[in-house]
């Protein structure tokens, strides 16, 4: 029942959403948000995409944006921003799941240095929302700056700039946890107001 209203990265994240409101108001929110995706929220009356990277970001994020909109309307501002950012997180790792695959030190050090520039190329190019600028490909370490990212103008013009930061929040999670073999070195971030975002994804020792 819950699938109609939720794709396959939501579903990853759906315990949250049960856990924090329960199953009726899962049901109406999950119904509320499909509902209004359909109807083109949270972007009715804006311009038309830029560019297919600013189309696929609209729709990386349009669901967030309504379900926090709709969560504020049922719970509060607070919660519904605690709520939403784990939602979000949960999502976020199932997508990190499909877009990078597993990373793992033999694999990387098995390959040459153009194999593994592509690795990371190909990689790097299903983050529809960011253009980035590549450092160190090696066989330890990945890095990598982001000099645009899409989501937090998105947020910003949709009335909800305090929900950019929470699009980081996945990352943390995953390199580290889901992927317990690297670990995550990031500064600031775009969404926090800083111009560019510095990633480092570097294997941890021993």
């Amino acid at each position: 029942m819950l699938s109609r209203f939720f794709n396959a990265d939501d579903l990853a994240s759906l315990p949250v959403l049960l856990r924090e409101v329960g199953l009726l108001d899962a049901l109406r929110v999950g119904a509320r948000v499909k509902a209004a995706v359909n109807r083109g929220e949270p972007y009715v009356g804006w311009p038309e995409p830029a560019d297919a990277k600013e189309r696929d970001s609209r729709a990386q994020i349009g669901a967030a944006i309504l379900l926090y909109r709709d969560l504020t309307r049922l719970r509060g501002a607070d919660e519904a921003l605690r709520i939403t950012r784990e939602v979000v997180i949960e999502a976020a790792c199932a997508q990190l799941r499909r877009q990078i695959g597993p990373l793992r030190r033999e694999m990387l050090a098995q390959l040459s240095e153009d194999e593994r520039t592509r690795f990371a190329q190909e990689r790097g190019d299903k983050f529809v929302n960011a253009d980035m600028v590549w450092g160190d490909i090696s066989a330890t370490a990945l890095s990598f700056t982001v000099t645009r990212c899409r989501f937090p103008a998105i947020c910003a013009t949709a009335g909800v700039p305090e929900l950019s930061p929470v699009f980081c929040a996945g990352d943390a999670k995953f390199f580290g946890t889901i992927e317990p073999e690297v670990e995550l070195l990031r500064g600031t971030t775009i969404a926090e107001g800083a111009r560019e975002c510095g990633f480092e994804i570097r294997f941890k020792q021993g």
